[in-house]
């Protein structure tokens, strides 16, 4: 991918306010108070990891005013894993944000009272990722290695279900938890011998690092879900409906936009991301994300339906995955998934026949990198 690299007229306060005729403004102003000027709602937006390229589309939203125009200000914060995204929101701390769909329905199932109004992406990539020319070949070979996991992200409360399904003894590893910014650098220097991963998460930061990695997918043995999902907290959906809608659309807006613009979105992101932009290989590292998101999203559901459209017969089968795989016995059984998930009617984003066949043929090598092609 190659990056596409007067004077103002100002009457004077005399010249307006000389004598009576100030006196006469006054007393027009007195009479006809100026109107007031509408002020934006500003509003808070949490990602679920850190802000790399695979979240440009939210900068997008905001740099390209695709909020603005919407009357919104909307601050943008770096997040900490799924499961802290999805409790900030279920309590408010965010107005909202996104969340590996996992998670979510994991929260819900544990009472959070939230609204999944919207789908990011449409392959997940949960899977373990290993060194390519390391011992681990098949699932089996992780019994007696150090997986790293981070305690919050969204991906780890499934280990144990995919070790089940995929006959390891999940009791032979030695898990180890790591922080978000040192997990992938774990594996390089030998510190852990895997880790659980959204692939797209952590691609890149092998991919720069000229350190090849095999896919371990969890999809392989069933565990398959979308990527990350638009939440919002129940009371503020009953609130302000529209609003939602809003900045759901916005943010569906940034992604078309970086979906046909990514040469563009990867040298706007970097100029924003000024802490991402001087690390070794940024160019690069930011392009991988980019386009893998672009990638999971050529998707039936974005293509007959809009971007972000979420179908809510996948999130009913994800959903029994988590109840089958994670929740105990004693657990409250999950809401109907349609009592949280929800399609919003209004700002409906949508691409051409010819736009999804560019965005295939820029995406194709982001897909195989994934898993998703051969």
């Amino acid at each position: 991918m190659k990056l596409k690299t007067g004077a103002r007229f100002s009457p004077s306060r005399r010249s307006l306010l000389s004598g009576t005729a100030a006196s006469s403004l006054a007393a027009v102003s007195a009479s006809f108070p100026m109107p007031a000027i509408a002020q934006a709602t500003r509003l808070s937006y949490t990602l679920s990891w850190l802000p790399t390229g695979q979240y440009a589309f939210v900068y997008m939203a905001r740099q390209l005013g695709f909020w603005k125009k919407r009357g919104l200000e909307v601050d943008i914060t770096r997040g900490y894993g799924s499961m802290a995204a999805v409790q900030g929101i279920a309590t408010e701390k965010f107005d909202f944000g996104g969340a590996a769909t996992g998670a979510v329905i994991l929260g819900d199932a544990r009472g959070l009272n939230l609204k999944m109004v919207g789908t990011q992406g449409y392959d997940g990539g949960l899977c373990i990722l290993v060194p390519a020319n390391g011992p681990i070949k098949t699932p089996k070979d992780l019994a007696g290695k150090k997986i790293g996991v981070t305690a919050a992200g969204g991906d780890t409360p499934f280990l144990p279900a995919y070790c089940e399904l995929a006959g390891v003894d999940y009791s032979s590893l030695a898990v180890v938890s790591l922080d978000s910014q040192i997990i992938e650098q774990s594996v390089i220097n030998g510190a852990v011998d895997c880790m659980i991963a959204f692939a797209m998460s952590s691609i890149p930061n092998f991919v720069t690092q000229n350190f090849p990695v095999r896919l371990l997918r969890f999809a392989d043995y069933g565990l398959n879900f979308y990527w990350v999902n638009t939440l919002v907290s129940a009371s503020l959906m009953a609130k302000d409906p529209q609003r939602v809608a809003d900045v759901q659309a916005g943010l569906m807006e940034g992604l078309k936009w970086s979906m046909l613009n990514p040469e563009e979105t990867v040298e706007r992101h970097l100029k924003e991301q000024q802490e991402l932009a001087i690390t070794k290989n940024a160019k690069l590292f930011t392009e991988l994300g980019v386009g893998m998101v672009a990638a999971i999203n050529v998707a039936p559901e974005a293509e007959m339906h809009g971007l972000g459209y979420t179908d809510v017969q996948k999130i009913e089968q994800q959903s029994k995955l988590v109840q089958k795989s994670i929740l105990k016995p004693n657990d409250p059984a999950p809401k109907p998934v349609d009592s949280y998930v929800v399609n919003l009617p209004h700002g409906v984003v949508t691409l051409t026949s010819a736009e999804w066949k560019m965005v295939r043929e820029k995406t194709a090598q982001y897909s195989k990198m994934l898993g998703l092609t051969a």
